[in-house]
Order: structure tokens, then C-alpha cells, then sequence
């Protein structure tokens, strides 16, 4: 489990030297996928660069590639347009990359992943998925797996009984999908607990302390909230401890911050559960086709770790450089 948090020592250099400024790609790249010095040219088009998440992602991708002296890599942040991104992709496909990773804002993103593996490119898809299997290879953590685990440990935090309200990520996301799924086949076992459906706010901290805001204005009971990710989590709780709600149960996803283990060791939210970083795995698949080697596997699932109280001074010692 802990080894796939190897590496974010380089974060805080990498996020140094450009972090999340790293958003547009170095467009002097030569032509037929090498640069000028012949280097292979390895281009990924990231959904987002906003969030904590996913700045770690850039900062990791970036530091494992810059660790391979036989490719040249750039990457865009498509800023959660889909429209934008398969406007990336189609211009990535101009300058003929050796490889091409794509985590995708949602499925409007798939023609132009379909249009890449038509002209022979093969992409490595980075978090989130497509349909069908028009694609090379999926590198990610399993997130109806961990959508399973938090309604299981939900279930049992509640003794069996009450009602939970889901706040959701981005509507038609796969992540959104099977975190939503998973935690509901875990919680169907515990026929004493109501889930409320709640709005999709985006992985946004503030979109989900508004929601929270107008559902508090409601009236309606809940005992626990369940957040699609870490960030909505906390907008959430921002919500109800300026309303002055009393303490429930609330879980989220990432386990990326340090502001979230440390609410966690304050007992304002319950628990977390990794998403594993899929960058320096991507990196190392490209390597992979470039010395001509097929995946072992076309779809490779990274596990997850529940971060409670009981664990998480264990965890900051494990991960020193969660983003600040």
C-alpha cells in the first residue's frame, strides 16, 4: 500500500519548479513523435489541474518523467471542459506523439481518444475511464472497490442504522459513477441505513458547501455524509460547523492533504480512503511501449488504504509531503 506513495518526496521540488504552472505543454517539440535531440514524444492532456488531487498528480507524473532522459514530455490542463480537451488531443495529434495519456474530463472525450488509436497512437488512459476498449491500456485505483470499502466501514461506524447523504462528484464521470455504485452494494447489507442522493458538486469544496448550506435550510435528518472526494468532504463539514450542526459522521476520498488528515486527527471528519496516484505507473507504461513491450495487463487497478484516527499520525509519518 505504502509504496505507491513512493516518489512524493519529489513533489515539493517538482510543484517548485512549476507544479500546477505546468499546465500548458512545451510546444517546440519536433515532428513524427521526436524532438529535435530525437527524443521520444510522450504528451498527456490532464481533466483538471485545480484541485489538491490532482496537482499531486501533475507534480508525480511530471517528476517520474523527468526521470527518463529518452522521452520529451508536455502536458495541458483541460480545466474540466470536455471540449477543450478533445481540442487538446486533436492538436497533441499535429505533432505525432510516440505515446499519449489522457485522464478524461467525462465520455464526451472518447472520439478523440477513438481518433488517436485510429492513427496508430497509443493512449494510456490516467484515472478515469471511457467505454468499450478502444484504448491501450487504464491505469487507476479500483473506484468502485473503494466506493465498497467506505459504504462497508459507513455501515458499521453507524451501528447499522441511519440515513447518509451522498454528495457526488461530476455528473457522468466514471469515478463519479463507481464511488456512487460501489458504496451503495456495501451499504444494501445494512437494510436499517437510507442513503440520500445528493446533488453532483463537481469535486468542489465550495459547490459542496453550498449545497450543504441550502440542505441544512431543509430540515431534513441525516447522521453521516459521504463525499465523492476530500474537498467536498470539507465543504461540507465548513457547512455544518457554520450552522452549528452537530459532529456527524463524514467520509471522503483522496487521503491526498494534509488538511484533511489533520481534520481527521481532530475527529471533524471520520475517515478517508486513498486514491493511489496512476502518473509515475503511466510513465512507466509508456517506457514500456517505447522499448516495444505490450501491458501485462490492459486495465491495472491500484489499491486503496482507509486513513482513520487510529492511523493517521502512522500515515503522516508514511507520506510527509501530502499538498499543503
Amino acid at each position: 500500500m505504502r509504496a505507491r506513495w513512493f516518489g512524493l518526496g519529489l513533489i515539493v521540488a517538482a510543484m517548485g519548479l512549476g507544479g500546477c504552472a505546468s499546465k500548458s505543454a512545451d510546444d517546440s517539440g519536433g515532428s513524427a513523435g521526436t524532438t529535435q535531440k530525437d527524443k521520444a514524444l510522450v504528451l498527456f492532456s490532464q481533466a483538471n489541474s485545480q484541485d489538491p488531487w490532482r496537482q499531486v498528480f501533475d507534480a508525480t507524473i511530471q517528476a517520474a518523467a523527468a526521470k527518463e532522459s529518452v522521452i520529451e514530455f508536455a502536458m495541458q490542463d483541460a480545466q474540466g471542459d470536455g471540449m477543450k480537451q478533445v481540442g487538446q488531443i486533436e492538436t497533441f495529434l499535429v505533432r505525432r506523439p510516440k505515446v499519449l495519456l489522457v485522464s478524461p474530463t467525462d465520455e464526451s472525450v472518447k472520439p478523440a481518444i477513438d481518433k488517436a488509436m485510429s492513427e496508430g497512437v497509443p493512449v494510456i488512459l490516467l484515472d478515469r475511464g471511457v467505454s468499450g476498449d478502444n484504448w491501450t491500456a487504464y491505469v487507476g485505483g479500483d473506484n468502485k472497490e473503494i466506493g465498497r470499502a467506505a459504504g462497508q466501514f459507513m455501515g458499521e461506524k453507524l451501528g447499522g442504522k441511519g440515513t447518509v447523504l451522498m454528495i457526488r462528484g461530476i455528473a457522468n464521470a466514471d469515478p463519479t459513477r463507481d464511488r456512487g455504485d460501489g458504496f451503495m452494494e456495501s451499504i444494501r447489507k445494512f437494510p436499517d441505513i437510507q442513503v440520500i442522493e445528493g446533488d453532483d458538486c463537481g469535486y468542489e469544496r465550495a459547490k459542496a458547501q453550498t449545497y450543504m448550506e441550502r440542505f441544512l435550510q431543509t430540515g431534513q435528518g441525516f447522521d453521516a455524509v459521504y463525499a465523492h472526494n476530500d474537498e467536498m468532504a470539507i465543504g461540507a463539514l465548513r457547512a455544518m460547523q457554520a450552522a452549528g450542526t452537530p459532529k456527524k459522521v463524514i467520509v471522503g476520498i483522496d487521503a491526498c492533504q494534509l488538511e484533511v488528515i489533520n481534520l481527521i486527527q481532530q475527529g471533524d471528519l471520520t475517515a478517508t480512503f486513498t486514491y493511489p496516484q496512476p502518473g509515475p505507473k503511466g510513465i512507466e507504461l509508456a517506457m514500456e511501449l517505447l522499448a516495444g513491450k505490450k501491458p501485462a495487463e490492459k486495465r491495472i487497478l491500484l489499491p486503496t488504504e482507509r486513513i482513520t484516527q487510529e492511523n493517521a499520525d502512522q500515515f503522516l509519518k508514511d507520506n510527509p509531503n501530502l499538498a499543503k
